[in-house]
């Protein structure tokens, strides 16, 4: 059967577009996923329902980046239905203000200002604690923040030390004029309240019984099928057998790394490039899988004291926002990891093969994690081969843009301070990789950032909106790729630059906007 709606890619904002646009029990839509379906709670796997750490192991790509030269390590992001937003580390924070309204300037226009997405901001939201004009009830996804009482004693050990150190209290991350030391807002929900509450289970979950809505799992897409310049399906292995299925509309909700991969397979990318692959170009953009922004983190681990990590408790409960010496308001964030799994040879995240000796044993630490939120440098995402069970080539370049480094040297040096103030010093025996010299000289700091760089995750900018293409633009303002009728981009690749925050809202607001435009076009 021919379907209205083909839509790939069912996380952030590919389970909004679908959930928006069945609403019409007259259109026929498609939602297709390369990872499984957990159609409810009780089926999720015991690393999908805590949102006490993100699953990278289970339910992840296998996506490995390079974050600075020489050096290559995995990239997580979720490959299930509910995508990133179903494994990720739950912090419902937007980003700010000037933010959004960069994205206005950048694109001329207004729609996307802070002004107008505000309204799309709060209809997501439940939240639990806060009213008021920035903040939405009875939304799809609940948001709760940590009380003070459920803190864990390190956690709260470095919420007291921020304080300590200078920093205000903000119990608000969401009010857009609040910074400093805060008790993180997340997306949890569930009988516990301790479920991490993904856009499968916000939005796919009240779509689920329409009978022009079908949702399948285990379906990877090879390339969008292209005819006379218009989408007009696509090629996917289902079960293990290629097939195609035809669309009137198809929308790629892939992320920011899979979205830019099949437009590079279908002939929508660099042209030059593209024929270098072997692959004819269908419509030369230069912009695809240009500009990839992510948040750089540099984890300062620490050897903790008897009883201080527990990895059967929260990863995230406390953040610290601030204003760096050469930056814009609030553009660092500072985390405290409760847990962190250390292996010889490897060094921050999940324990994998590949991380080290396989054969060693893990050790738990915990640590700092200073990231910069309004990064200048730019990365790429890439073709290997025309294969597309071969993952793409991820290069985030994040030591490039000295401002950076710079950055990076101050959250270091503030998070050696926070480490050892009165308030944190009984919680560990000191730093597993750093010490005090490297602290004080900007070469041999420089050397362990390029040693340490991480990433938070958070992948954007690689199909970017705006209106023309020849200055690297991807699709117009409302997700339409320039030059092919009939096919759309709507995930985090299409912000024209990174938010000074968490991604996961951010990306289900342009679901909900974009829908909101295409059902009205359809309608």
């Amino acid at each position: 059967m021919d379907y209205d709606v083909i839509v790939v890619g069912a996380g952030s904002s590919g389970a909004v577009m679908a959930s928006r646009l069945s609403e019409d029990r007259s259109r026929s839509v498609l939602l297709l996923d390369a990872g499984p379906d957990y159609a409810t709670l009780d089926q999720l796997p015991d690393d999908i329902n805590s949102i006490h750490e993100p699953s990278t192991v289970n339910h992840d790509w296998g996506f490995k980046a390079t974050f600075v030269p020489g050096r290559v390590a995995p990239l997580p992001r979720g490959k299930l239905v509910g995508g990133s937003s179903a494994v990720n580390s739950g912090v419902a924070i937007r980003g700010a203000p000037g933010d959004y309204d960069a994205w206005a300037e950048l694109t001329g226009d207004e729609r996307w200002s802070w002004e107008q997405c505000l309204p799309y901001l709060r209809a997501l939201e439940d939240d639990q604690d806060e009213g008021g004009d920035f903040h939405g009830q009875g939304g799809p996804i609940p948001v709760r923040r940590w009380k003070r009482g459920e803190l864990e004693p390190v956690q709260q050990g470095f919420y007291d030390a921020c304080l300590a150190s200078g920093f205000e209290a903000d119990s608000d991350q969401n009010d857009p004029e609040t910074t400093g030391v805060t008790r993180i807002a997340m997306n949890r929900g569930g009988p516990n309240l301790m479920t991490r509450w993904s856009a499968n289970l916000g939005f796919l979950s009240q779509a689920r019984n329409r009978l022009n809505l079908t949702i399948r799992g285990r379906c990877l897409v090879d390339r969008v099928l292209v005819e006379d310049g218009r989408a007009v399906g696509l090629r996917v292995e289902c079960d293990g057998e290629l097939q195609e299925v035809r669309g009137k509309q198809i929308v790629l909700s892939t992320g920011a790394v899979m979205s830019p991969a099949i437009l590079l397979r279908s002939g929508i990318g660099p042209a030059r490039e593209l024929a270098e692959l072997g692959i004819d170009s269908t419509v030369d953009l230069p912009g695809v899988g240009k500009h990839l922004m992510d948040h750089p983190m540099t984890p300062m681990l620490l050897r903790p004291t008897p009883g201080t990590v527990n990895p059967e408790k929260p990863l995230l409960q406390a953040l610290l926002r601030y204003t760096s010496a050469t930056g814009e308001f609030n553009d660092m964030q500072v985390y405290l990891l409760g847990h962190v799994l250390l292996v010889p040879g490897g060094r921050f995240g999940a324990w994998r093969p590949d991380a080290g000796d396989e054969n060693a044993e893990p050790e738990w630490v915990f640590g700092i994690a200073p990231g910069v939120q309004l990064p200048n440098s730019y990365g790429s995402v890439t073709l290997a081969s025309t294969d597309y069970t071969e993952r793409p080539t991820i290069d985030l370049q994040f030591d490039e843009n000295e401002a950076d480094r710079v950055r990076l040297r101050e959250g270091a040096r503030l998070a050696w301070r926070l480490a050892h103030s009165e308030e944190m010093a009984t919680f560990h025996t000191g730093p597993v990789d750093i010490d005090e010299e490297t602290i004080e000289d900007d070469e041999k700091l420089d050397e362990w950032i390029h040693a340490t760089a991480t990433s938070m995750a958070h992948p954007t900018c690689t199909c970017p909106m705006g209106p023309d293409p020849a200055e690297g633009a991807v699709v117009d303002t409302e997700g339409r790729v320039h030059g092919v009728e009939g096919l759309r981009v709507v995930d985090g690749s299409i912000m024209p630059t990174i938010i000074r925050a968490n991604t996961n809202f951010t990306c289900m607001m342009l679901g909900e906007r974009v829908a909101e435009w295409m059902a009205a076009d359809l309608a």
